[in-house]
């Protein structure tokens, strides 16, 4: 996940720290550079797509160096940092919410490296009214790591550790639509106040939250060992507190044609990286997946070896699955764990290099990610098919209150449906039935495009419409409204697209009663 480098540059990271060593002469400011640097000499080795980017804060925040994997811009801006005022945590993270939402938006998790004196600058009153004016949680997913440079057992950082710990523990509390468990961060204290006692945090760091994620790909019996970038994540389900962790053996169970499949929600993307071959020269770098033509073979059937000495080159399982997949336009279905199912696509970047490799995109948990193909553990081959529809099979969506789909290709579209619902909602109780037909027609809609947010709110309009209902209003109108509205938000059916909304059974014949 994108990487938030967040540098103090105020007047005390300049208070020069002492040493022993007359022939070095360090500043709080100096040892942070190392620490930095030693990160991404980590990420040049662990984790060289990562992006990284450099913002720096005192009273301000600036923008030093945007997102980049070039990682030497960010070391040659290091030494060229400018001293600040006083330090201000709040605006900087005000800053850095702001960056991310423009680069990344809601959905992408991003990690937050805080490196600052251990010092708060004031007191137990001060530090309230920072922690009541801190920008968190974010509205996007995080986690944020503190590391001071400082000793371990300065008065300072005793003081200021509340507040660290604050700023940790709140980045973990957004409540995002991704079904991702993202993991709260960590405050890294150095050892010692000195170049290694931050290196030796950084490494901690680094090893505990920027570790790779190695799987073996199966697909009968082919194999492949394979790295996710970046590593996935735990995720949620609706309803469930226990969180899933994607397996280290990773199996394709099927193939389906691209517009079968459609396009189901992805909590998360990762490249498929495959292990460079024993006695490859080349990196991991060289993550190109090529299929292999007449022109680049060779005659006599065996690889050269400028062949062998290029990964993509090496016969490999990924490489001709990600020729299989481009060719056929088709999309692999894997399974990640019980009841939890991804798609593999071929995947080719769109820059001059050209590099290309299999993108793995994580569904949500459960049979029912995709609900227009019904359950993901029920599907079978096409050769068992004996129905005469076209896959994928829907016989079991033959509703008794059918009705077109929705195409909801402009936002009038959308519109116009939500208030033909409305306009049913106003005429009951003669249109019963007509408004639970539309509303059955809208919720197959919204939940095979994943638009659950909309069943909440048209519930909520249906209440608003039975709260205003006249007094002269038969009764049947505010059990019907308020029913309709329980039933589009019932947690046991919100996602089931089989399910059908049916009309409140009930006498609301009123009868006099003789006294």
């Amino acid at each position: 996940m994108p990487t938030v480098v967040l540098l103090d540059v105020s007047l005390s990271m300049s208070r020069p720290v002492p040493t022993s060593d007359t022939t070095e002469n360090h500043t709080r400011l100096t040892i942070a550079s190392t620490a930095i640097n030693t990160f991404l000499d980590y990420l040049s080795v662990h984790a060289k797509l990562e992006y990284v980017a450099l913002v720096t804060y005192s009273s301000l925040y600036e923008v030093s160096v945007p997102f980049t994997r070039d990682y030497d811009l960010i070391r040659n801006k290091l030494p060229l940092l400018e001293e600040g005022d006083k330090t201000c945590i709040e605006t900087a993270l005000l800053g850095v919410n702001q960056l991310i939402l423009s680069e990344w938006g809601y959905q992408t998790p991003v990690q937050t490296i805080i490196i600052t004196d251990g010092s708060c600058g004031v007191g137990a009153i001060g530090r309230t009214r920072i922690i009541q004016a801190l920008p968190l949680p974010p509205s996007y997913p995080t986690r944020i790591h503190v590391l001071p440079i400082v000793s371990p057992h300065d008065p300072c950082l005793q003081q200021a550790m509340p507040l660290y710990q604050k700023i940790v523990d709140l980045a973990t509390g957004t409540a995002n639509s991704s079904n991702l468990s993202i993991s709260c961060g960590a405050i890294f204290c150095p050892d010692q106040l000195s170049v290694p006692g931050a290196i030796s945090a950084m490494t901690r760091l680094c090893e505990q939250y920027y570790q790779e994620f190695w799987c073996t790909l199966k697909c009968g019996q082919l194999e492949s060992r394979v790295q996710l970038f970046p590593a996935p994540q735990a995720a949620l389900h609706d309803g469930l507190v226990a969180s899933y962790t994607i397996a280290h053996q990773l199996h394709v169970v099927g193939f389906l044609h691209q517009q079968d499949l459609g396009t189901p929600i992805a909590i998360s993307k990762h490249l498929v990286i495959p292990q460079a071959q024993a006695g490859s020269a080349a990196n991991k770098e060289n993550y190109e997946s090529k299929t292999p033509t007449k022109e680049t073979s060779s005659t006599d059937g065996s690889a050269t070896e400028e062949d062998m000495s290029d990964p993509s080159k090496v016969p490999n399982f990924c490489v001709l699955l990600h020729g299989a997949l481009k060719v056929e336009s088709m999309t692999a279905i894997v399974q990640l764990g019980s009841d939890w199912w991804g798609t593999l696509t071929a995947w080719c970047e769109a820059s001059r290099a050209r590099r290309s490799c299999l993108l793995l995109s994580v569904l949500r948990p459960g049979v029912s990610a995709a609900p227009w193909l019904g359950p993901l553990d029920q599907l079978g081959p096409a050769d068992d098919n004996t129905s005469p529809e076209p896959f994928p099979i829907r016989s079991w969506r033959s509703y008794s209150s059918g009705g077109s789909g929705c195409a909801w290709a402009r936002p009038h579209a959308l519109l116009a449906d939500v208030q033909k619902v409305l306009r049913h909602a106003r005429k009951l109780p003669d249109k019963t039935q007509h408004l639970y037909k539309e509303l059955n027609r809208l919720r197959r809609a919204a939940i095979s495009l994943g638009f659950s947010e909309l069943l909440t709110c048209v519930g909520n309009a249906l209440e608003r419409e039975c709260a205003a209902l006249p007094t002269s209003a038969p009764p049947e109108c505010a059990l019907q409204l308020a029913h309709a509205a329980a039933a589009l938000r019932d947690p046991r059916t919100a996602l089931d697209i089989k399910h059908v909304l049916q009309p409140l059974a009930a006498n609301f014949t009123v009868t006099s009663m003789s006294h």
